[in-house]
């Protein structure tokens, strides 16, 4: 959580304005990385699935300069967010890695009470860790979503490497696995930009923190465990 002096620092704040560190600086760059180079990857990879968004690839210099610009972010969106699990607060990844494919009944009990949150209300659901079900199930959307598109994407990159059968299936599961994606991505803007209970999680993302109020109210499990580090 940090060193002692801002330990004592956030204990001292009154508790309605008390802040929680919730994401490292590590964390957030591979989030924002991710996030960009999967925007460019779709808005240039549009224009290269149809010709009806190539006229859109002006804005990139061409459709060749977004073909380039589509395998720069691609390999930003494997190795550098890749670099972050060994750079860049790799514990903190790891542990996030580890927690999204660990589900517990109140994590299910969360996906149960889910629809009713995502439309405007506040789900019944128990106290959740740092990870709640819904946004485990966001995780590996995420993460085979990436493995499907980068290996179908590196197929069709060195099509002449592998058989014409597999560069065939290479296609649909590219195309499947960003609509997937895209589905998921827009779920997650919806509720963190626009949700009127969940968009409190946006600063978390931004400068790293959330108040203490959102972290009890979604996270009690994870937020009690950083009190009782913050004691010692």
């Amino acid at each position: 959580m940090g060193n002692s002096a801002q330990t004592k620092r956030e204990g001292n704040q009154p508790q309605n304005s008390r802040k929680i560190l919730r994401f490292t600086k590590g964390e957030r760059i591979s989030h924002w990385v991710h996030a960009i180079a999967f925007f460019l990857l779709l808005f240039t990879g549009l224009g290269i699935l149809s010709p009806a968004f190539q006229p859109v690839m002006s804005v990139f210099g061409g459709i060749q300069i977004a073909r380039l610009i589509h395998r720069g972010a691609a390999i930003v969106f494997v190795v550098i967010v890749g670099l972050m699990f060994v750079v860049g607060n790799p514990s903190h990844h790891w542990e996030w890695l580890k927690s999204v494919f660990k589900f517990t009944k109140s994590d299910w009990q969360h996906v149960k009470a889910f629809p009713k949150e995502f439309f405007g209300g506040h789900g019944d659901y128990p106290p959740q860790d740092k990870y709640n079900g819904g946004e485990k199930i966001n995780s590996l959307i995420t993460i085979f979503g990436s493995f499907f598109i980068t290996v179908s994407g590196a197929v069709m990159w060195m099509a002449p490497w592998f058989p014409a059968g597999v560069v065939r299936w290479a296609y649909p599961v590219h195309d499947l696995s960003m609509f997937m994606m895209v589905a998921a991505s827009l779920g997650h803007i919806y509720l963190g930009v626009l949700h009127p209970d969940s968009r409190a999680a946006l600063p978390g993302m931004l400068n790293g923190y959330v108040s203490a109020k959102f972290a009890r109210a979604h996270h009690a499990v994870w937020y009690d465990r950083v009190q009782k580090e913050q004691r010692f």
